[in-house]
C-alpha cells in the first residue's frame, strides 16, 4: 500500500471530531503516484491543532507556511524524506514552533531535489539559484565580519568565494550521480555557516532521506511505508 494512503488514516485518527481531512493531488490516482510524490491533503480545521500533533510521531525536518486566497498552507518535510502538503480552511490554524535558522535553506534544497529529479530544469534551477544566493549571504556576511564594515568599495580577497558559487553552476542539473548539485550546495552552506557559528551543527537527514527514496530501486520504494 502506498505509505500515502497509511499516513492519512493515520492522521485522520488523531483529529478531534471538530476537525476533518480529505486526499487530494496523485494520491487519488495513484498510478501518477511516483518515488517522489507528496501527500496532498485538505483540513477543515474547527479548531487549532499544534502541527506536530497532527503529524504524530514523524519528525518535522523543515517546513515551509504561508497564507493563499483559502486559508493556511503549510508544506513539510519529514526526517524519513517523505513530504506532506497541507491547505487548511476553517476557523482553525495549524500551530508551528519556530523553525530552526536554516530552514529555509532545508527546505528549498528538497524542493530543488524534487524539481531536478523530475527533469524540471527551469524550477529547479530557480530553487538552486536561490540556494546559492543563500550561500552568498554567508559569504558577504563573512566577508563584512572580517573586515569590521559592510561598506566595500573594492572587492576583498574573500571575493574569491564567489567563484565557488560559480562552480556549483557548472554541475549537472540532475540528482545523481551524487553528491549531486544540490547536496554540493549544502555542504558550501554548510562550511560557510560554521566558521561564522561555530556551534552550528548540519542535519541534511531529510534531504538524504528524500533522495535516498527517490532514487532507491521501485520494487524497494513502493514497499516502503516510511
Amino acid at each position: 500500500m502506498l505509505w500515502q494512503l497509511i499516513f492519512f488514516a493515520e492522521l485522520v485518527g488523531r483529529l478531534p471530531a471538530s476537525c476533518r481531512a480529505e486526499l487530494k493531488g496523485s494520491t487519488l490516482t495513484p498510478a501518477q503516484v511516483d518515488a517522489w510524490s507528496d501527500l496532498d491533503l485538505r483540513l477543515w480545521l474547527g479548531e487549532s491543532l499544534d502541527l506536530e500533533v497532527v503529524l504524530g510521531p514523524s519528525s518535522i525536518w523543515a517546513f515551509d507556511e504561508a497564507m493563499d486566497s483559502r486559508g493556511q498552507v503549510v508544506r513539510v518535510v519529514l526526517v524519513d524524506g517523505r513530504r506532506v502538503d497541507l491547505s487548511v480552511e476553517g476557523p482553525g490554524r495549524l500551530i508551528t514552533r519556530s523553525p530552526v535558522e536554516s530552514n529555509s535553506f532545508r527546505f528549498l534544497a528538497a524542493q530543488a531535489a524534487v524539481k531536478l529529479a523530475r527533469g524540471d530544469r527551469l524550477i529547479g534551477l530557480h530553487l538552486l539559484l536561490e540556494l546559492c544566493r543563500l550561500c552568498l549571504v554567508q559569504a558577504m556576511v563573512w566577508r563584512d565580519r572580517e573586515s569590521g564594515t559592510t561598506v566595500h568599495r573594492y572587492g576583498t580577497a574573500r571575493d574569491g568565494l564567489a567563484v565557488e558559487v560559480q562552480g556549483l553552476l557548472e554541475l549537472p542539473l540532475t540528482v545523481t550521480p551524487r553528491p549531486n548539485a544540490v547536496e554540493s550546495a549544502a555542504a558550501l552552506y554548510d562550511r560557510w555557516r560554521q566558521v561564522l557559528d561555530p556551534d552550528y551543527r548540519p542535519d541534511w537527514s531529510g534531504l538524504d532521506a528524500l533522495l535516498d527514496r527517490g532514487t532507491a530501486p521501485a520494487r524497494k520504494t513502493a514497499a516502503s511505508g516510511s
